[in-house]
């Protein structure tokens, strides 16, 4: 203690007082730093949140309050289901989606997915998906239902007309009217018709090239059977020569055709207005949904072949728009029942197709587009 009082004399007046530390205890240097709880006193300072009852996902999508629209009135309007919402996980654009995948294997998806592969979309912005523009704000009363092939099937006429010419010179004429026309009405068909167009722009090319009178090209008549070049008979008389033929098989494919060409007229084809041909107008032709040949790997096949190597150079145009009012039931509800006849019409053109002799095992010569 007196070693103590004495330093503590020898200190300058102010000096701050130092006690000796313990035996054991920390050097006297480290004496001088200031405790944790002054700088940071207890239950004060920065703190970790505490998480409890928060949901662990959070999720945010661009245009939910448009989707949100659309959703409740598919759901008025019988497209989607209420139980589908908690199947979707609370996300809107999963519930568009899961509504219209039950709606369309509703329709027939199965048995359309035997013969074609077709996608359908729902998209609120057209120029986004098809054509060369800005993006606009998603817009519920603004939607487009679209149908684009992933790849082109595959059909072979000539089996069926050399049987349905056997039955009656008029029936291959008339089948193929009937098959190919209501087909087209909805989906685009590439057969000897486009075949033969090819054909005729690429001899105006060459007809002004002097150097091009070697090249020789397809010859599409040629290759067309000429039962197919007949006059179809009208509707009555058809109807009159169904009871008379006498092959069984033949019969039944033009009954099918009579049937497909039936469904395909449920509805008309809607035609796209101004402003929708506007946003379209550097997309390329529409892709094929099919490829209609009378032999395998016939003129017309390469035909197809060639003319495909250059279909993706341009964005194509969908097969099919139909526009609708996601705020609007009854604008649903059209576009819908447009849609069913497409695909009642697709689903008997499959079922008519796997009746049709010589095209079995047809999935190797599929066309695809990706």
């Amino acid at each position: 203690m007196p070693r103590l009082a004495e330093s503590r004399r020898n200190l300058p007046a102010g000096a701050p007082s130092v006690v000796a530390p313990a035996v054991g205890s920390a050097p006297l240097a480290s004496a001088r730093l200031a405790p944790p709880t002054h700088l940071m006193p207890l239950g004060s300072g920065l703190t970790m949140p505490r998480l409890d009852g928060i949901a662990p996902e959070q999720q945010l999508w661009d245009g939910e309050q448009a989707v949100a629209h659309v959703g409740l009135t598919f759901l008025r309007a019988g497209i989607g289901k209420a139980e589908d919402w908690a199947a979707a996980r609370q996300n809107p654009f999963h519930f568009l989606k899961n509504a219209l995948d039950h709606w369309v294997a509703a329709h027939g998806r199965s048995q359309i997915e035997e013969q074609f592969r077709l996608n359908l979309a729902l998209s609120t912005d057209l120029e986004g998906h098809y054509a060369m523009g800005n993006e606009a704000p998603a817009q519920a009363a603004r939607l487009f239902l679209t149908i684009e092939p992933s790849s082109a099937g595959y059909i072979v006429l000539g089996p069926t007309l050399r049987l349905l010419e056997a039955a009656h010179p008029r029936l291959p004429v008339t089948f193929a009217h009937l098959f190919l026309g209501a087909l087209n009405r909805w989906i685009r068909v590439y057969d000897y018709r486009d075949a033969q167009e090819r054909v005729d722009t690429l001899r105006e090319w060459y007809a002004s090239d002097p150097e091009s009178e070697m090249v020789e090209l397809p010859d599409i008549d040629r290759s067309t059977p000429r039962c197919i070049k007949r006059r179809p008979p009208s509707e009555r008389v058809l109807l009159q020569m169904l009871p008379k033929i006498r092959n069984r098989t033949a019969r039944r494919l033009v009954e099918q055709a009579v049937e497909l060409d039936r469904l395909s007229c449920q509805a008309e084809r809607p035609v796209v207005d101004e402003e929708v041909s506007a946003s379209l107008i550097d997309c390329g032709e529409p892709l094929p949904s099919l490829l209609a040949v009378f032999e395998r790997h016939d003129v017309i096949e390469g035909c197809f072949d060639e003319d495909a190597r250059g279909m993706l150079e341009l964005i194509p145009e969908p097969n099919l728009i139909l526009r609708l009012n996601g705020e609007d039931e009854q604008s649903v509800r059209e576009a819908f029942g447009i849609l069913a006849v497409l695909c009642e019409t697709l689903a008997c053109a499959s079922q008519l197709m796997r009746m049709m002799p010589g095209n079995e095992l047809l999935e190797e010569l599929r066309g695809d587009y990706l």
